[in-house]
């Protein structure tokens, strides 16, 4: 067991300084990391908890989870809304999360605003009344969240994987509990959780950002120092004894998908083993061109979608395969996928192979580098983990020593017969679940035994240029990290489509990467794996493209490989066989994502006469119909050089980069471009929609026509949602914190090149669907009929800059930024102008705009749920939520 901190109060320990982390100790056990970066005016805090689902008693599991919801839910000194609505006025955001083995708060805020921030987190960790009335309310929130859970397979699998391989160890219990023990939640039980666990000794503290460390330090002291330290109770954590059998278990769901989820028992991320089972973890399925990936998704198409990943935390752990398929397929993809395990178990991996696992593995620590929260994420996760903030440096020499003999004995060790638990989860699923001499024989090989390893703030200048042929090319430096982000983006999606050819963007978004001028679908895959890189298509409402992102010494080699699957796709029929198979069974499966169908709903019944209605995964009729021919004849148009933006972001030298680009694209012909359906003119009236699946959520969307992304009010309706949405939004406190009727609400600014739409989304218990569509309705009717405060606008607006800042922290969000605003028109200086904008935002303009917007003689309810699960028609005044905004693109 691990060495808990003293009760007592030991001296000020020395700073530490690691390669620019400074770390130090308060004598009351508070331990603060501080990294100092001023690439961006943003400062990411995050309290790391030495407490989570695995430290609970039995009887209050879940208990550490509601507290991620409780503590920014009101303090001595801040009232309900209070918290959320001071960070959100600074320009950030807070949330927080929680796992087996900890309980983590983060905020990050724009540049200024650290003393605030930290002023609130201590405010938090140290005040929290947990009132009695809001936590009744919270408590209905995450009833909420657990059945949202029940109605996702995939998640039913997991919680049922862990529960049958840990049945000793607390990792078997869900980290939000069980439905019995969050029902007998209450008070008492919450405090004395709090009082056990939350205090300084049992604290990690990091900061990361436009900070000074000297000032961090100062504030720290002043706002921690006088806490005091108390006596931590024992953990709680029984070792799990060896597993000596196969188990297996099914689960019978109502869902269109079969799930069949393995897990093996492996050690901690403590043990040698733990950088050989990631390395493993990525040869089986880690991406395209992976062993599993390549032989049941690509060859043999046994399977939807296939992953592994190694779990090693705190203590012992599981490594974890899922597949997604058919229920005719179980069978066959069983043999192939255990197979292929066995065969990790007696082989040596290739040398490509373990080169593009170790390059992946280490490109991910450099990517998570590229914002604050992610450095702090990691600092924290390596302190309290490992106790050593520079842990990645760790990493990364043990990744680097580790051999392929590694691999096979890792695989050999683990992947036994005796030590795997199968779920399957899908309907009739024990008729269909493996048998045990199925899922045992081919793992029973006996491999040989090998000998184990002993180890010990300038804002960059754009360069733009425009080929003699209209191809248009945005290029910003950014050396702070070895990356390089690239951007093809060109008007497309649904924006073009048709009904008879309705999905045709989509299918040539996902054949792209399935075959090359000079490389087929699994040369491709391993030329961009060895370079760490990724390169994938993309579609959306108003626009079609290409997205790669690579590390900055193979910079030269991914845009030769990115501009040869732009220009020079195949399009091989046997692929577009297998993307049509694909796509057929993916629209076959809507209804197990509900969150998913109601937007979908929504659009259908809102825009029946547009092209923003279809569905961009297509429909079967289209789906089925699609030639080679066709495809290649319309990629040929969609890729019209007067509608082709290519950006790239990073480490790279600006004019080499233009210079590359124009030689591969500056010889693009001419083509006749597509031509857009015409735009309907709007019908307005109440449209209301229903689709009834057996969960026990229920899913609405309710929402109005909305701007075009030109539109000079466009910054005002992104202010209305900031007004509804977020967690100090009208919309969170009034239905979600004070009513208690949601788990998830939103609202979404979604503009297009056409008009688009302000909605709202509602994720509640069936039974308060009406009240719910009412609650919303009245909050759209207040925006209406009542000018907002000075101050609750200039609390949105800095939250808008705020997120603005944080969202552009990476190489691959500011090529889109560029790419996009070139575009749709709005230029390289789209992003200032967009600022500028939101300064001017007046309450006035607000209510005029709510006032043009949200009639309620004209507007669209989607609601997707249970029977019952319904909501009458009001007819007034109203519309708007938040998250469906990016799929608009």
């Amino acid at each position: 067991m691990r060495t808990r901190p003293s009760a007592s109060n030991p001296p000020p320990r020395p700073a530490a300084t690691n390669g620019g982390t400074e770390s130090f100790t308060l004598p009351n056990g508070l331990h603060v990391i501080v990294r100092e970066d001023h690439f961006a005016s943003v400062v990411a805090l995050q309290a790391w908890v030495k407490v989570g689902a695995a430290d609970e008693e039995e009887p209050e599991a879940g208990v550490a989870h509601v507290h991620e919801h409780m503590l920014f839910k009101g303090t001595r000194r801040r009232g309900v809304g209070q918290i959320a609505a001071e960070v959100e006025s600074s320009g950030g955001n807070i949330n927080a999360f929680t796992t087996a083995d900890h309980t983590v708060y983060h905020l990050v805020l724009a540049g200024g605003h650290f003393a605030t921030g930290l002023d609130i987190l201590a405010d938090a960790l140290r005040n929290s009344t947990f009132d009695a009335a809001e936590l009744a309310r919270e408590l209905k929130v995450v009833m909420e969240e657990w059945k949202r859970s029940e109605d996702m397979p995939v998640s039913r699998g997991y919680t049922e994987l862990f529960r049958r391989a840990f049945t000793v160890h607390p990792y078997g219990r869900p980290v939000i509990g069980w439905k019995k023990t969050i029902e007998a939640l209450d008070r008492p039980k919450v405090l004395s959780f709090f009082r056990r666990w939350y205090v300084p000794n049992n604290i990690v503290l990091v900061v990361v950002g436009d900070v000074s460390p000297a000032l961090v330090r100062e504030q720290v002291t002043r706002a921690f120092g006088d806490w005091e330290a108390a006596a931590l109770p024992v953990r709680q954590r029984p070792t799990e004894p060896p597993q000596r059998a196969l188990v297996r278990t099914a689960i019978a769901m109502p869902v269109q998908e079969h799930h069949l989820l393995l897990g093996f028992r492996v050690p901690s991320g403590h043990d040698p083993d733990a950088v050989p089972l990631d390395l493993l973890s990525y040869v089986l399925a880690g991406g395209e061109s992976t062993r599993l990936v390549t032989l049941l998704e690509a060859q043999k198409e046994l399977v939807n979608s296939v992953s592994a990943f190694a779990y090693t935390p705190q203590d012992p752990g599981l490594f974890v395969f899922l597949a997604s398929l058919e229920r005719a397929k179980i069978a066959a993809a069983t043999n192939e996928l255990l197979g292929a395990l066995a065969r990790t178990r007696t082989e040596l991996v290739s040398r490509a192979e373990m080169a593009r696992a170790r390059g992946n593995l280490e490109s991910e620590f450099v990517y998570r580098k590229e914002t604050m929260q992610g450095q702090a994420r990691l600092l924290g996760y390596s302190q309290c983990v490992f106790e050593d903030p520079s842990y990645a440096t760790r990493y990364l020499a043990e990744l680097a020593a580790a051999t392929r003999e590694d691999v096979q004995r890792v695989a050999a060790t683990y992947l036994r017969p005796e030590n795997l638990v199968a779920v399957l989860v899908g309907p009739d699923a024990a008729r269909h679940l493996p048998g045990a001499e199925q899922l045992t024989a081919p793992l029973a090989a006996a491999p040989p035994v090998l000998r184990q390893r002993t180890r010990t703030a300038r804002r960059p200048t754009v360069h733009a240029r425009t080929l003699a042929n209209g191809v248009r090319l945005v290029v910003k430096e950014h050396h702070a990290t070895p990356l390089v982000a690239l951007r093809a983006v060109m008007l497309g999606g649904l924006l073009f489509e048709r009904p008879e050819i309705n999905g045709i963007n989509n299918f040539l978004a996902g054949l792209l990467t399935r075959g090359s001028r000079h490389h087929s679908r699994e040369g491709l895959g391993r030329a961009v794996e060895s370079l760490a890189a990724s390169i994938d298509g993309f579609s959306g409402r108003n626009s079609f493209g290409l997205r790669g992102q690579f590390m900055a010494r193979t910079v030269e080699e991914g845009a030769d490989l990115f501009l040869e699957v732009l220009r020079h796709p195949t399009f091989p029929p046997d692929e577009i066989e297998k993307r049509r198979r694909e796509l057929l069974i993916a629209l076959s499966h809507r209804d197990d994502d509900p969150a998913s169908r109601a937007i979908e709903l929504f659009y259908a019944a809102h825009f029946p006469r547009h092209p923003y209605g279809m569905t961009t995964l297509g429909e079967r009729a289209s789906l089925t119909s699609f030639t080679r021919a066709q495809l290649a004849t319309y990629y040929k148009r969609l890729l019209a050089p007067g509608r082709l933006v290519v950006s790239a972001v990073g480490d790279l030298d600006a004019p080499w980069m233009l210079d590359r680009l124009e030689a591969a694209l500056g010889d693009l012909p001419l083509a006749r471009p597509l031509a857009r359906p015409l735009p309907a003119p709007p019908d307005p009236r109440i449209r209301r929609v229903t689709r009834q699946l057996d969960r026990q959520q229920a899913h609405f969307v309710l929402g109005v026509r909305g701007g075009r992304i030109t539109d000079a009010d466009r910054a005002v309706l992104k202010a209305i949602e900031a007004i509804l949405s977020r967690q100090g939004g009208r919309l969170f406190l009034e239905l979600r914190d004070r009513q208690g009727l949601a788990y998830t609400v939103s609202a979404f600014a979604s503009e297009g090149v056409d008009p688009g739409v302000f909605g709202v989304y509602f994720a509640c218990a069936p039974d308060v669907v009406e009240r719910a569509v009412a609650g919303v309705l009245h909050e759209l009717r207040r925006l209406c009929d009542e000018p907002v405060s000075a101050d609750e606008l200039g609390e949105a607006r800095k939250y808008l800059l705020g997120s603005y800042e944080i969202s552009l922290q990476t190489n691959a969000s500011q090529a889109d930024e560029l790419a996009f605003n070139e575009a749709y028109g709005l230029g390289a200086e789209g992003g200032e102008r967009y600022r500028e904008s939101l300064a001017h935002v007046t309450p006035a303009a607000v209510q005029a705009a709510a006032r043009g917007y949200f009639t309620l003689d004209a507007y669209t309810l989607a609601i997707v749920g249970p029977k019952g699960a319904n909501a009458k028609a009001t007819p007034r005044k109203a519309a708007p939520s938040r998250r469906a905004a990016r799929a608009s693109r």
